[in-house]
């Protein structure tokens, strides 16, 4: 072990070397505990340094057992990380057992806000103004406080007014692995 990786690993609580499957295990154990999407370099670091491309070949390994066994749940990619995440026919009644509320869903004009957001980041608060034709104060308070925008910068323009952008809760949120996965303008004028 080099001086670095002991300077690495110092404060950490120290971990044994696993076998394939036990460190399958173990990162099973890892993503169960998450309520966010991790990364392979972390998930790595976890498993005290192991090499990031075997994590990644043994979350693909763990991925197929899952989907092959039945389980209600999968492994997915998601907003640059791995989660767990419950299969959709169980939402009903995942629902039930925590209540949720119509109230934490977003409204329309809060969608319409975001979906502005999302397609022309980074923008600013007036440019979204702009396009929607109402104020947009009120969604963007709501859409920060939910984390799914945030600041990414100033504009040159005069005044110098924030830049927006979406965040990776807003990729777990709706389940996606990256911007390149929502539908195309076109799509969407087709699905109307």
């Amino acid at each position: 072990m080099t001086n670095e990786s002991l300077e690495h690993d110092e404060g950490l609580e120290p971990v044994e070397s696993l076998g394939r499957e036990e460190t399958k295990r173990t990162l099973h154990a890892l993503l169960f505990v998450s309520d966010k999407p991790l990364s392979a370099e972390r998930l790595a670091q976890a498993l005290g340094d192991m090499d990031q491309e075997m994590v990644t070949t043994l979350l693909d390994e763990l991925r197929a057992e899952l989907t092959s066994n039945g389980y209600p749940y999968r492994l997915r990619e998601i907003a640059g990380g791995y989660q767990l995440a419950t299969e959709s026919d169980f939402a009903p009644y995942i629902r039930r057992l925590f209540q949720i509320k119509k109230k934490n869903r977003l409204s329309k004009a809060v969608l319409e806000t975001l979906a502005i957001v999302a397609y022309k980041q980074p923008c600013t608060r007036t440019q979204v103004e702009e396009i929607r034709g109402v104020s947009v104060s009120h969604a963007f308070d709501i859409l920060q406080e939910k984390r799914l925008i945030k600041v990414s910068g100033v504009a040159e323009l005069p005044g110098r007014p924030k830049l927006f952008r979406t965040t990776d809760e807003f990729l777990a949120h709706f389940g996606i692995k990256s911007l390149k996965e929502l539908p195309s303008i076109e799509e969407l004028r087709e699905s109307l």
